[in-house]
């Protein structure tokens, strides 16, 4: 800051004294900040509202691509078959389980029992029993057990080993060590890997991998991968490494340029189980091939990018000149007679705000100067409504933006309805396939029930409940149905009895739970097994379909679904009434509309699951997929979000820093220059509230205030009191010192003491004049 002596100028030494602070005070502030925001608004929309993505000027692809919708599916869909083949993997160590808590094998040989075994689960191709220590197989039913796969192996719990087979589906080992007078030995099953031929039968997917740990394909189901396509070959070796050290993914590569454009997807992910000893060590790789879909560069946001940068400018021009402008030429004015030039007329406003003081500031130089003041100048607008206007336009192109862009439609292609379509296929397999390996455990259990040891039938209800969550409730019925043995958790059925043979049945079709119970009757007698399935864990088998999946019977009534919702509830929309009629009679079922994704598929053709006649349907939103119409969307409503944002900050700040702090000080100054307040005393004393330039002109205003109070000698000069406004005035007495050793003593001067009022003299009647004495005390 300069010296005063430096600077000739008064009112330049005045505006030196009076403190202004910077960044975020000042009335040109708001304006200057929501310009600069609104540029950035207004290069994002420009940016980041376009179908190519915001560096498609950067790089050319006028081949198109894969969409994300397309790759992002791949990837949930194998993470969905690993998590299926890993229950496969492991589905027979439950029944395993089962089978050495019914007591099969406390009596017989090791053949009997192994052909028992052989009956009651047919799935098992082979079993043996196997003496590690000797290293011999002691029996075995059923196709050789390649049993050498576990020599060397600490089979300590139950341990599953995948081997593989040429030019077939890979075997499962599966071991438990036997108790009793077998202890040492293992009971060893070989099951085949199931789900395989079903994901290649139904989708986009032409070849399956299954890597081992050290990224060596155990098998490979479907077409080969010629060896000249280096990139297919690339994408498949990535993969494998990835997924066999425990990570899960999805790869695309570009497009050949022969025939069909057609773009490899590489998908991955580990299988992966627990509750078993040993791992796995297996990861699945899908390879699958999509047509690219041309994406051209289209640029929405342009135009409302102009627009909005047009009412940035307009707004900040409009502000700084209606506003801004006539505050600080108020400023220059109101410095100029507080620090005496009293020559130059204050410049007047139309602004309702500004005029009031611009008026008010002229009456003063006017006084001081005994001159007459400067015409009045009507004011036109107030700058509230200045500021009121430039918001609205921002607002409405915030509601503008939002209604048009922030509505569109989005487009899908066939790809993404086909791979979503695959998608729910795929889980309606996995329920049918969990809904008919329940009731096969629950025929097994029946055979297994009616062994030598008929008191063994709790241990392996237990059992099931609890390695089997696909159940509920676990129990035994009479021949009228009551229940004589249970585990799990109580069941919902109502008593009555059941009908001949087995299978799946639904029970009711109201009511707060749907109940769906699976059956089978106990040979050579009367009683039935039942398992009631698990609603919700049913619900969860279907979540890898994505978006909201239900299950609904014949009547169009839900069963089970991925979202909250009541039981039995009927299907109204439409669209999915339409498709679950088209799913009931066979057909396909697979729309896209604006809004969602629907696809609709029986769960089972044939079997005992397809006598509940269920239909799957699924509905996916489109807003939900990773197109590039959603994209642009989702950008222009946040694109109109900020703005809003940005017009009413505007409007706030502006109302509280610039508007109502004018009208705070026009309130003091109006007063002053009408003589109000002026006879008696000092008047009202103008404090300024804010260091900026309407603090700058409070202070001014009491310059002043103060000058027409005591005269011209007050102009120039900023006087501040010490204390705050509001402490109390006192007068302190002056105490003198106490004297020191050989200096007189100073005489303390006592304090002032209020006068006694004087008796008043007694008064006698008729108009008789004082005495000489009495005159002279008056």
């Amino acid at each position: 800051m300069k010296r005063q002596k430096d600077q000739p100028d008064p009112a330049a030494r005045l505006r030196d004294q009076i403190p202004e602070a910077g960044f975020p005070r000042g009335v040109g502030v708001a304006s200057a900040t929501t310009f600069v925001l609104l540029l950035m608004i207004a290069a994002f929309t420009a940016v980041y509202l376009s179908t190519a993505g915001p560096l498609s000027l950067l790089r050319a692809d006028s081949g198109g691509q894969i969409p994300d919708e397309v790759t992002a599916g791949r990837q949930r869909a194998t993470a969905a078959l690993a998590q299926s083949l890993a229950t496969s993997a492991t589905s027979a160590a439950g029944d395993l389980r089962v089978a050495t808590d019914s007591g099969v094998f406390d009596n017989g040989g090791d053949d009997a029992v192994l052909a028992r075994l052989g009956k009651t689960y047919p799935d098992w191709r082979g079993i043996a029993v196997f003496d590690p220590a000797a290293k011999r197989v002691v029996a075995t039913h059923g196709e050789p057990v390649a049993v050498e796969n576990l020599r060397g192996v600490d089979v300590t719990n139950l341990t599953v080993r995948p081997i593989a087979r040429p030019g077939d589906s890979p075997l499962v080992l599966t071991a438990l060590p036997l108790t009793g007078d077998r202890a040492g030995r293992l009971l060893v099953v070989s099951t085949p890997l199931r789900g395989l031929s079903a994901e290649l039968d139904k989708g986009p997917v032409r070849q399956i991998r299954l890597v081992t740990p050290d990224g060596v394909p155990l098998f490979s189901s479907g077409n080969e991968v010629p060896a000249t396509d280096r990139v297919a070959q690339d994408l498949l070796a990535r993969a494998s490494t990835a997924a066999a050290a425990g990570e899960s993914g999805v790869l695309s590569g570009a497009a050949t340029d022969s025939g069909e454009r057609l773009a490899p997807v590489v998908s991955y992910a580990p299988i992966t189980s627990d509750g078993t000893a040993g791992s796995l060590g297996l990861a699945v790789v899908t390879f699958s091939r999509f047509p690219v879909e041309p994406a051209p560069a289209r640029w929405p946001g342009l135009l409302p990018a102009a627009a909005l940068l047009v009412l940035a400018v307009a707004g900040f021009v409009l502000l700084r000149s209606a506003v801004v402008k006539p505050i600080l030429r108020l400023r220059a004015d109101a410095l100029a007679v507080a620090a005496g030039s009293l020559d130059e007329p204050v410049r007047q406003s139309r602004i309702r705000e500004v005029n009031r003081l611009t008026r008010a500031v002229e009456r003063y130089r006017s006084k001081l100067a005994r001159r007459r003041p400067r015409d009045k100048v009507k004011p036109v607008v107030s700058a509230q409504v200045i500021v009121a206007v430039v918001t609205l336009a921002l607002l409405g192109w915030s509601v503008a933006v939002a209604a048009t862009l922030g509505r569109q439609h989005a487009t899908v292609s066939p790809a993404v309805l086909g791979e979503y379509g695959g998608r729910v296929t795929h889980s309606a397999e996995t329920l049918r396939r969990s809904l008919a390996q329940g009731l096969g455990d629950l025929r097994s259990v029946a055979r297994l029930g009616s062994a030598e040891r008929p008191d063994r039938l709790n241990g392996m209800l237990e059992r099931l409940a609890e390695d089997e969550n696909r159940f509920r409730s676990v129990y035994v019925t009479d021949e009228e149905g009551n229940v004589v043995h249970q585990a799990g958790r109580e069941s919902l059925r109502d008593p009555g009895k059941l009908p001949d043979g087995s299978g799946i049945h639904q029970h009711n079709t109201s009511g707060r739970v749907p109940v769906v119970y699976a059956f089978a009757r106990l040979p050579d007698s009367g009683k039935v097994v039942v398992g009631e399935y698990d609603i919700p864990r049913m619900a969860s088998v279907l979540g890898s379909a994505g978006g909201r999946v239900r299950v609904v019977d014949e009547g169009k009534r839900t069963i089970a679904d991925t979202q909250g919702y009541l039981a039995f509830s009927e299907l109204t929309d439409s669209v999915l009434v339409k498709n679950v009629t088209t799913a009931q009679s066979g057909e396909d079922a697979r729309e896209s509309t604006d809004s969602s994704l629907v696809v609709a598929s029986r769960l089972a053709d044939d079997g005992s699951v397809a006598d509940l006649n269920w239909v799957v349907v699924a509905d996916q939103p489109v807003s939900s997929l990773g197109v590039a119409d959603n994209t642009v969307r989702s950008g222009a409503r946040v694109a109109a979000l900020l703005t809003a944002v940005v017009a009413l900050m505007l409007f706030a700040w502006h109302l509280l820093v610039v508007v109502r702090p004018l009208r705070r000080v026009a309130e003091s100054a109006v007063p002053i220059a009408k003589g109000v307040g002026m006879g008696v005393g000092m008047g009202a004393v103008v404090y300024p509230q804010r260091q900026d330039e309407i603090g700058t002109i409070a202070s001014c205003v009491e310059i002043c205030r103060q000058a027409l109070t005591d005269g011209k000698t007050r102009l120039g000069e900023v006087r501040r009191p010490a204390g705050a406004a509001t402490d109390e005035t006192k007068l302190l007495q002056r105490i003198e010192d106490e004297p020191v050793r050989g200096h007189p003593r100073p005489v303390r001067r006592r304090e002032p003491q209020p006068l006694k009022p004087r008796p008043q003299p007694r008064r006698h009647q008729g108009n008789r004049r004082p005495e000489p004495a009495e005159r002279g005390r008056k």
